[in-house]
């Protein structure tokens, strides 16, 4: 069983994990209008909880989890780096095989849906 919510954003607690490459995430910038929410998404599915700063990552994420077939995650130039990775480089092993693909699919698309219609 998944579950999914929004909380408003808190600059302290919620962090940005998909647009850079540290692992432990980017600090999500304060509002700059107080009448403007902004708000962070979780997904929880497989003991694990996803969180976004916006639809838009869900939405890649949810196309990243739909394909079987992975490409390379090798790139030329970064030798010696290790703790760089990309944010679905850092995805426990074996979250995207079987049927917890398919839960994490599902759950994200339900997910997605639900978010949309409280927008």
């Amino acid at each position: 069983m998944s579950k999914h919510w929004k909380e408003a954003l808190d600059p302290e607690r919620h962090r940005d994990f998909m647009s850079c490459s540290a692992i432990q995430g980017r600090p999500r910038d304060a509002p700059r209008d107080n009448l403007v929410q902004e708000w962070a998404y979780f997904v929880q599915v497989n003991s694990f909880t996803f969180e976004f700063a916006s639809l838009g990552q869900l939405e890649e994420c949810l196309a990243y989890c739909r394909k079987k077939v992975h490409e390379s995650t090798r790139r030329p130039g970064i030798a010696l780096e290790h703790y760089w990775q990309r944010w679905f480089e850092r995805l426990p092993r074996g979250l995207l095989a079987g049927t917890k693909r398919e839960r994490v699919v599902h759950a994200f698309e339900r997910a997605l849906d639900d978010f949309r219609a409280t927008v």
